[in-house]
């Protein structure tokens, strides 16, 4: 089933009056993934630009007082606030251990002892492997970039690091993700849907709760929401998903972006 926005003819393929439900909301909370979502990915990360017009959507939204808008991302906050020229919304990095609010709050989930030192023997092992790696290390993570290498190259040198580390990682708390790019090992019991659920119990009972990602990370926000909101997948690659939707690309991310504010603003 499809419904169309009466304003745009925006479609959502896969939910039933999903602008109606927006607009007749009580309350609404609205959360984003950053990469591959309001940006385009880039082999550089701090190339990952957001797409035109996401920065101002992001500050009309924030401003309307219509919408709780957050970001959850596995970036650090501080490269969000970079890219994005210090959005006025609340920003949740590295998966969830970093939450920083609209009024300036910053709050730091640290890993357990025995997490950080199975991070760091991997990171130290990684690095003298001979490997040509490019790492990047976060406050609960250890991401290994293979965008822009050769696929094959890149899934069989994914693989073989998993395989290597991955009894390692279990006994010390940690685990091995995927990400459109890469793969990471971070640290268990906390991740995107912990964080989202934090958020949500901030909000009223009843908020009409929307998370927006399109990653496998994205699927712990997803599985948060099956019954309690929409999850919203960006593109499609054929994998099983706790989403209840799907949009096409980033640019069908700016033209949801551009109805929700149409929408929540005539209400």
């Amino acid at each position: 089933m499809t419904t169309t926005s009466p304003f745009t003819g925006f479609s959502i393929p896969g939910v039933t009056h999903f602008w109606r439900q927006v607009r007749n909301a009580p309350s609404r909370f609205l959360g984003l993934d950053y990469d591959g979502t309001l940006a385009p990915f880039a082999i550089e990360p701090m190339q990952a630009k957001p797409l035109s017009g996401i920065a101002d959507l992001l500050r009309d939204l924030a401003a309307s007082s219509q919408t709780e808008v957050a970001i959850l991302t596995g970036r650090p906050a501080h490269e969000v606030v970079t890219l994005l020229g210090t959005p006025p919304l609340t920003i949740v990095g590295s998966h969830g251990y970093e939450w920083w609010t609209a009024d300036g709050d910053k709050r730091i989930r640290q890993p357990t002892p025995e997490q950080q030192h199975g991070l760091t023997v991997i990171r130290d092992a990684l690095q003298r492997s001979g490997r040509t790696l490019k790492q990047e290390v976060k406050l609960a993570s250890v991401a290994v970039h293979t965008r822009g290498m050769d696929p094959v190259v890149a899934v069989s040198m994914e693989q073989e690091i998993v395989a290597e580390w991955g009894s390692w990682a279990l006994r010390h708390g940690l685990e091995w993700r995927w990400f459109n790019g890469g793969v990471e090992v971070r640290c268990r019991g906390w991740n995107k849907g912990d964080a989202l659920v934090g958020l949500l119990d901030r909000q009223p009972r009843d908020v009409l709760a929307v998370y927006i990602g399109d990653d496998d990370t994205d699927e712990d926000a997803f599985a948060v929401l099956r019954k309690r909101g929409f999850g919203i997948k960006v593109g499609d690659n054929g994998k099983p998903t706790a989403a209840r939707a799907h949009l096409g690309d980033g640019l069908a991310v700016v033209e949801f972006l551009r109805t929700w504010l149409a929408v929540t603003e005539s209400t």
